[in-house]
Formats: C-alpha cells, sequence, structure tokens
C-alpha cells in the first residue's frame, strides 16, 4: 500500500511538472524576437496547447485510480513534443540550411516513431516492453529537452524569455527524472 501511494505521488508530481512546463512554453510563443531561428507560433500553440491538455488529463486520471491511462497520455505529450519539434526543424531546413539539422530532424522522427510504438504497446497491454521502452522514451526527451533549450546560454535573449526557459529546463528534466524512475519500477513489477 505505501509503494502504491509513493507511485501515485510520483505520477501526480511528473503530471504537474509537465503542466507547468508547457504552460511556458504557451507563455514563451509570444517572444519571437528571442526566437533564434525559424519557428512557427500557430503549430506551437496548437501543439503546447494540445500537451497541456493531456498533461492535465493524466493528472485527473491518476485520481480515478487508473495509473495506466496516465502513463499512456504523458507519453503522447512526448510524442506530440517530438512530431512538433521534427515540424519545425523541416521548416528549418526548407528556410535556410544548416548543417546539423538534417541529422537532427531525422533524429526527431525516429523518435517520434519510437514514441509511438511505446504508446501503442501500452495501449494494448504489453505493459512490460512498453514500461522498458518507455525508460528510452523519456531519456531521449531529457536529451531533445537539453539539446533544444540552448537559447538560454545565449546573450541575445531577453531575460524574460531566458528565464522562462530555464524554469521549464529545470521542470522538465525533473519530470523526466521521475519519470525514469517510475518507469524502472513499474517495469519490474510486471516481470
Amino acid at each position: 500500500m505505501v509503494n502504491e501511494n509513493i507511485h501515485r505521488l510520483k505520477r501526480i508530481w511528473i503530471a504537474l511538472l509537465m503542466i507547468v512546463s508547457w504552460g511556458l512554453c504557451l507563455v514563451s510563443v509570444n517572444f519571437p524576437e528571442d526566437h533564434v531561428l525559424v519557428y512557427s507560433p500557430v503549430l506551437m500553440y496548437v501543439l503546447y496547447s494540445i500537451m497541456v491538455f493531456l498533461s492535465i488529463a493524466a493528472l485527473l486520471v491518476i485520481f480515478l485510480k487508473r495509473p495506466l491511462i496516465s502513463d499512456i497520455l504523458i507519453v503522447a505529450v512526448q510524442t506530440c513534443y517530438f512530431v512538433l519539434f521534427g515540424i519545425i526543424f523541416v521548416r528549418r531546413l526548407l528556410v535556410s540550411y544548416i548543417i546539423f539539422f538534417p541529422l537532427m530532424t531525422i533524429s526527431l522522427f525516429i523518435i517520434a516513431v519510437f514514441s509511438i510504438v511505446t504508446l501503442l504497446l501500452l495501449i494494448i497491454g504489453k505493459r512490460r516492453e512498453g514500461y522498458l521502452l518507455t525508460i528510452f522514451t523519456y531519456s531521449f526527451f531529457t536529451l531533445c529537452v537539453v539539446l533544444e533549450s540552448y537559447p538560454i546560454a545565449y546573450e541575445q535573449v531577453s531575460e524574460v524569455y531566458g528565464n522562462l526557459k530555464l524554469v521549464y529546463f529545470v521542470v522538465i528534466i525533473a519530470a523526466s527524472i521521475l519519470g525514469i524512475i517510475n518507469s524502472v519500477q513499474a517495469y519490474k513489477e510486471y516481470k
């Protein structure tokens, strides 16, 4: 019972941290001058809104004692993230060619497919395999967030945008670490 409550608390924190992070991302779309490269405001507003909605749904489902559905919704959030940045990187490639963008774009779409497979495994009830892949999905997600948050190191972004990105960075990394721990424990449960 104690272990179950700890699992539940972790899931609550993951969902809350995701809600905060995507809420910050919605606000940061309002700083177009701070986006060093091409960005897609309409696409970002739509997908960030979906991600906030899915994170809120994940939180509500936890209180209904449906942990698997909550985990599925959080993986869906990550899939939206990979798809969003895959599309943005394609747009950047179309506007101006930069050497590492093709590799990043291909990688993002491969990770998006990987997270969709993870999502499907959890949905069809292959929990052991699903949670194993979720560990990797959270790891890729963490890596992508680290790479995507580079503007906080640039002097050309405004102080407000830099602070938003820094808070987002810390919050999403905390959620990812909790997600990895939760996935490892869930994986062990389905031996």
